[in-house]
């Protein structure tokens, strides 16, 4: 790919557990991908998209509504849940309905999370806690919080530590609030590379889409490799793949405009999203669009 000055396009991937069962047979040549993967935070991800430092990655769900005119959607893919999630999740030393004015610390690596979070804040409970975010880097209980919001590997330790007596799974609230199910993100490829490298885009779609496949085939080393990551037993892994879903079919498409309708409403989106969501090689792409 000479014009683009790579020898492989380049491929984010969230560095959590829940992106294992998409990319454990990728990273060990089970399936193979013509792409070089890059691992990294949410956050840190969102932005080497945006600065064209990737040609398809995982973005939040919030980040691709910041700059859809940059991206398409590839079709079939996200990490989302329609219930427990397990790894987003709100933990606190009073009940939820007990925190306004108090302490609340935000995690500095998800937008998603965060504006799911506010929102369910609004219409759900209807708190207004002290928000801050605490620094990257920082412990978890960095400030000294009445509560905090914690996600990925960072949530699986914090809830089973049991710290906290009162956990607020964000997943479970979203689906309470709204019915639906929870998108937290998606995979998308710059449009520049989709229009110049159609063929190379289809290859790494379908190496994703046989690489979850292969997932759903091999739970039970998905659980091993899980459990000696994290430093806990299998079945505890195993459960919480359980809980997770990669697909994006038409109730994620309603959930996930849905959350973009609510985050607009409230002012935590500037704009209504419109999902621009590719359609492969040889077909147009079509748009959905927020109200």
């Amino acid at each position: 790919m000479p014009e683009m000055g790579m020898e492989w396009p380049r491929l984010g991937r969230v560095s959590y557990l829940n992106c294992l069962p998409l990319f454990y047979a990728l990273e060990t040549g089970q399936v193979k991908v013509p792409a070089k993967i890059v691992a990294d935070h949410p956050a840190v991800l969102n932005k080497a998209f945006r600065q064209g430092e990737l040609e398809v990655t995982a973005v939040s769900s919030l980040a691709y509504g910041q700059f859809a005119e940059e991206a398409l959607v590839l079709p079939g893919l996200s990490i989302a849940c329609h219930g427990r999630v397990g790894s987003v999740v709100l933990v606190s030393r009073v009940p939820v309905a007990e925190l306004g004015g108090r302490p609340l610390s935000l995690t500095p690596y998800s937008a998603t999370s965060v504006v799911l979070l506010r929102i369910l804040l609004q219409r759900l409970y209807r708190v207004a806690p002290d928000l801050f975010i605490r620094p990257a880097g920082s412990p978890l209980d960095w400030g000294q919080p009445e509560a905090l919001l914690a996600i990925g590997d960072e949530a699986l330790q914090v809830v089973r530590a049991g710290r906290y007596p009162f956990v607020y799974d964000l997943g479970e609230e979203w689906r309470q609030l709204t019915g639906k199910p929870m998108v937290f993100a998606l995979w998308v490829a710059r449009r520049d590379f989709a229009s110049m490298y159609p063929e190379e885009l289809a290859g790494i779609w379908q190496a994703l889409q046989a690489a979850r496949a292969w997932g759903k085939r091999h739970p039970g080393t998905l659980a091993a490799v899980g459990a000696q990551r994290l430093g806990v037993e299998p079945e505890f892994i195993e459960d919480y793949f359980a809980v997770l879903n990669y697909d994006l079919d038409w109730p994620h498409l309603e959930g996930l405009l849905t959350f973009y309708r609510l985050a607009h409403a409230e002012g935590l989106l500037l704009h209504p999203v419109a999902l621009e969501i590719w359609g492969g090689e040889d077909e147009g792409n079509y748009r959905l669009q927020s109200a």
